[in-house]
């Protein structure tokens, strides 16, 4: 939601030269906390008024500013300040329109992106260059290497990194200027605003629930609100919406004695069966994961206590899964599925006897990827129910969802390429 508030003010009789105020570059590169500077704002009150209005309408007359510099403050003037409320409950007030741009993670990076703000991103953490257009990690010679150089302008290989998975650099983030640093999690936020000195707003969401309340539509609306981009943001939900209706069309027609068991190894089974070093592995599954239920299946843990919880090798026997999915997010662990299949402990499990054990997209990279959750989707419905699928393309609908997130063509492509899997699953010999 978007809370849009003008005020104008009156102001004192000031020299025409303060006007100069609004060339002030964006690219100062400060090492302390840097002071919001409003182009237009004559008084320091961070509004321009409609008197001010005036004086950078009379500056533009007399040649003192550009009609780039009028159109701007004119922007201000009718537009600004505006006042979102974030995904925490939280007022920001913005003073001017967003021109550079911190994301905290690859999720946040790649919605801005998405709704065509990705040429204002100055900067990120360590992870979105790998999490982007899908690599193999800090490793930049293998993966999808034509979207990671194209993507962002072809700025992707040197955007700085403001942070990783242990460490934060708050000197670096105030360097860059940031008008606004977006966050999915509330963490760190007022040392954010404290340090770097610029708003910060938290946009959460969980991209495997197709929700305003705690989902992915949620996320894309606040960061919508924060960009001025709201009509952007709904044709991203109605594009995600269309992909969703597409398989619920057929699967919402389906008895529930039509819709297989499946349980969902979401961290895949490269380390066994238990990592103790990390808590998870096959035994990690997650009690939610709509993409499932769209397409068609019943997820075996559904009515566990918990969101993503590890379970005892017994249990999943229990449930004897028709299917089993292993997420991959690597082609070195492509080979987990024979782990699967040849365990003595799983043989009498019904996905393992008839060779229903399958590779599936990693829905984790710093985060939950809702392009490639999406993918998974329709991946899992073509699986499922092959019959009502035969004429479903998964590559080119890959490939779609790929371009509305990335703003990059054949993303896809080069991932089932890359991953090795989704290839040999696509041209069978």
């Amino acid at each position: 939601m978007v809370l849009i508030s003008k005020k104008t003010h009156e102001i004192l009789s000031l020299p025409i030269l303060l006007l100069l105020a609004i060339s002030i570059s964006l690219g100062v590169m400060p090492t302390v906390a840097y002071e919001v500077v409003v182009p237009g704002d004559l008084d320091g009150d961070m509004i321009v008024s409609d008197e001010e209005m005036e004086a950078a309408q009379s500056s533009y007359d007399d040649d003192k500013i550009t009609s780039e510099e009028l159109e701007r403050i004119e922007q201000i003037n009718e537009n600004y300040p505006r006042t979102i409320i974030d995904t925490a409950g939280r007022e920001v007030t913005f003073y001017k329109p967003i021109e550079r741009i911190i994301t905290r993670e690859p999720d946040t990076c790649r919605i801005v992106i998405a709704l065509g703000d990705g040429d204002k991103v100055v900067a990120s953490e360590q992870a979105v260059k790998s999490c982007l257009c899908p690599t193999t990690f800090s490793v930049f010679d293998e993966g999808c290497l034509d979207c990671y150089n194209t993507i962002l302008g072809g700025t992707l290989p040197d955007l700085p990194e403001t942070s990783t998975r242990y460490d934060i650099y708050y000197e670096l983030m105030t360097s860059l200027a940031p008008d606004v640093i977006i966050t999915s999690s509330v963490t760190n936020v007022q040392d954010f605003e404290n340090k770097v000195g610029c708003p910060c707003v938290v946009a959460g969401g969980d991209s495997w629930v197709y929700d305003y309340d705690g989902g992915l539509y949620g996320q894309i609306a606040a960061i919508g609100d924060v960009l001025d981009k709201e009509e952007k943001a709904d044709e991203l939900i109605g594009f995600i919406e269309s992909k969703i209706d597409m398989i619920k069309s057929v699967t919402d027609t389906l008895d529930e004695s039509e819709k297989p068991k499946v349980y969902f190894a979401s961290r895949g089974a490269t380390k066994g069966f238990y990592d103790p070093k990390e808590g998870r592995d096959f035994t990690r599954t997650e009690t939610k994961y709509e993409p499932i239920e769209i397409a068609g299946g019943i997820n075996v843990a559904k009515d566990c206590e918990g969101t993503s919880i590890n379970v005892g090798i017994e249990q999943i026997i229990a449930w004897n899964p028709d299917y089993i999915f292993l997420a991959c997010s690597s082609p070195d662990n492509k080979d987990a599925t024979d782990f699967i299949l040849t365990s003595p402990d799983l043989q009498s499990i019904a996905s393992v006897q008839n060779g229903n054990v399958y590779n599936c997209f990693s829905p984790h990279c710093r985060g939950r990827p809702p392009d490639r959750i999406l993918c998974n989707m329709i991946y899992m419905a073509k699986l499922l129910h092959p019959d009502e699928f035969e004429d479903l393309d998964i590559e080119k609908e890959g490939n779609e969802i790929f371009k509305a997130f990335l703003g990059v063509d054949g993303v896809f492509t080069e991932y089932a390429d890359y991953m090795v899997w989704p290839r040999e699953y696509l041209n069978p010999e």
